[in-house]
């Protein structure tokens, strides 16, 4: 029989971890996207939007196929 329990003294902040490297990423990338269209305040506000919607929907999908 197997179990979906993560070991004891294993304090990972779950979601909220992935979810801030996915907003690091869009920051990231909105920025570089703001330099090249010479726009770079409309890249660093859409970027991090852009990133949580990607890792929010990356997340969901993972989740729906642990699941049967």
């Amino acid at each position: 029989m197997t179990s979906n329990d993560k070991p004891r003294g294993n304090a990972s902040l779950g979601i909220w971890s992935n979810i801030g490297v996915w907003v690091a990423f869009g920051a990231a990338f909105g920025a570089a996207a703001g330099i090249l269209l010479n726009n770079f305040g409309l890249g660093v506000t859409l970027g991090p939007a852009l990133g949580v919607t990607a890792g929010v929907v990356v997340i969901a999908r993972a989740n729906d196929r642990g699941k049967s």
